[in-house]
């Protein structure tokens, strides 16, 4: 049998799960499988040199729609480069097949160039591994190995999804025709259909004289379940809160805990606990909102998956009641007034991270997926409530910055939306590799907030007190970032007020302006005042 016969099988398996999209890190060791995915139609390869920015292009491909990628790179340390995308989307639960190539288990301890033990490399952060054999015999061995791959495959798929990892180990020579498929694809037991559903198990909760919290995390858009929950809060002491990154909108969800609760007086917060959480979801940004939930001693926790059980539960508990919803007034009423006096002071503060960010966000075209940055991006965003027009996206999985640039560039490859990445100036320097991209997206354009360094320790109490505080924490940094974007080619401006920040956001939002990405100087703003005096005033 032809040592690489197995390779040639694998397409057939990736096609019929649905696995179209195929993100090549370029390599030698890997040879075979790019000629497999490049020579076939039925699936559309992306070349990213820089395998940390390709894992992170393959999540937000996956991400966006909704359906699993294949990562494939070489041997070495290309495979250890995945890691901090395979950890972020193990956190997010996304489907990534990953693909690594190999040598010979026989030569690893031998001295031989591009050699580590890729067995299992990420453990922790996938939901399964396997390792093929170097080459099959015979067809019973390889039928087994296939069904093997597709076992795994369909893992990365089962609820809750998440990535998977086959290793596979190749024999030279590597540059050579690959022979057909050898294997039937039809209805054969190695194609049969898992039969598996979820199914919700029952839960007896009594609701009756009880507040309840459902705490929407991360999460993607979901029309049927919005209206299950309005229709929960239409007889139920119960409220709903749903940041902006869970994608669920109502009028009657409440989007930003963080003011409700730093604005909340003291006789106030007593009458917002909950007696009963309902979580589901994933990350949740609100760090109030988090120490409020942990403050409360005797609160039951109830956490679900998105899915059938779920709705399941909020069906079963939507038994119509008359009395009027009193625990959602109040957190209404207290978020209505904290996000008007947040507006007032908006409108009035001066030039800055935060003035910048909420212009952004209120002016940015309705049905644009806004990707947010992580640390002090995320948490700016959270001042203002959450529009119903757009999408929002954020690596909160691991919530680390890098990656921010090269997911938001995967979404947007797979995507006709128009797509904004608002992220800091150590994020995109970091992630800087991202715009390294022969296929970089059009529909893609990007906003760095550069307060010269890691500004989210200026928000923080402690950091500013110690000594390495400048040099170590905020760690400023000599970078240009228009000399940086221009290396790649990207068309470049810079706004350092918020009058030029209104005329080049415009710029930068319309079609066919060729503007990819805008630089907002903040460097000489007090912005951690600015936002502190938002919680204080």
């Amino acid at each position: 049998m032809h040592h690489l016969q197995h390779i040639a099988e694998l397409g057939p398996l990736l096609e019929r799960i649905g696995a179209r999209r195929i993100v090549i890190a370029p390599g030698s060791r890997n040879a075979p499988l790019i000629q497999l995915f490049t020579s076939d139609k039925r699936f559309i390869c992306h070349s990213i040199v820089d395998e940390r920015s390709a894992g992170y292009v393959a999540l937000g491909m996956a991400r966006q729609l909704k359906q699993p990628v294949v990562l494939l790179c070489t041997s070495g340390t290309a495979v250890l480069n995945l890691s901090p995308a395979v950890a972020e989307a193990f956190h997010q639960q996304i489907p990534l097949l990953v693909l690594t190539a190999d040598r010979p288990r026989e030569i690893i301890s031998q001295f031989n160039n591009q050699v580590t033990d890729q067995r299992s490399p990420y453990f922790n952060h996938s939901k399964g591994f396997y390792e093929f054999l170097v080459q099959f015999r015979e067809e019973g061995g390889l039928e087994e190995g296939i069904r093997s791959a597709k076992k795994l495959f369909r893992e990365a798929l089962r609820e809750p999804a998440g990535p998977v990892h086959l290793n596979l180990p190749l024999r030279e020579p590597l540059y050579e025709p690959l022979p057909s498929s050898v294997l039937s694809t039809g209805n054969s037991a190695m194609e049969q259909e898992d039969s598996e559903r979820e199914v919700g198990a029952k839960h007896d909760i009594e609701l009756r004289g009880r507040r309840v919290m459902i705490l929407a995390g991360m999460g993607k858009k979901d029309p049927a379940l919005e209206k299950a929950l309005e229709d929960l809060l239409s007889c139920q002491q119960a409220l709903v809160v749903a940041e902006n990154i869970s994608n669920k909108n109502s009028e009657l969800f409440i989007s930003i805990p963080e003011l409700v609760l730093a604005g909340a007086r003291d006789e106030e917060r007593k009458a917002l606990a909950p007696d009963l959480l309902i979580a589901f979801g994933l990350q949740v940004v609100s760090k109030r909102l988090k120490l409020f939930i942990q403050s409360l001693k005797d609160l039951e926790i109830l956490e679900f998956q998105e899915g059938p059980a779920l709705h399941n539960l909020l069906k079963g508990l939507a038994v119509p009641d008359r009395s009027e919803n009193h625990f959602l007034r109040t957190w209404k009423e207290i978020e209505r007034r904290e996000a008007g006096r947040s507006l007032v002071y908006l409108q009035q503060a001066a030039f800055g991270n935060l003035s910048a960010v909420a212009q952004i966000l209120q002016r940015v075209p309705s049905q644009t997926v806004v990707h947010l940055g992580n640390s002090s991006t995320i948490r700016l965003s959270q001042v203002l409530e959450a529009r119903s027009d757009l999408l929002y996206y954020s690596n909160r999985g691991t919530s680390g910055i890098d990656g921010s640039l090269s997911s938001a560039a995967g979404a947007a490859m797979v995507s006709d939306q128009q797509h904004l990445l608002i992220l800091g100036d150590l994020s995109f320097v970091y992630d800087s590799n991202g715009l390294w991209n022969k296929d970089f997206p059009e529909n893609l354009k990007i906003v760095v907030i550069n307060d010269g360094g890691g500004g989210i320790f200026r928000l923080l109490d402690g950091p500013g007190r110690m000594d390495f505080f400048e040099e170590f924490s905020v760690t400023h940094h000599p970078v240009s970032l228009e000399l940086l974007s221009g290396a790649f080619g990207r068309r470049f401006a810079r706004a350092t007020s918020m009058q030029e920040l209104d005329h080049q956001l415009a710029s930068l939002c319309s079609p066919g302006s060729g503007l990819s990405i805008l630089e907002v100087d903040t460097a000489s703003s007090d912005n951690s005042r600015i936002f502190k005096e938002l919680f204080s005033s």
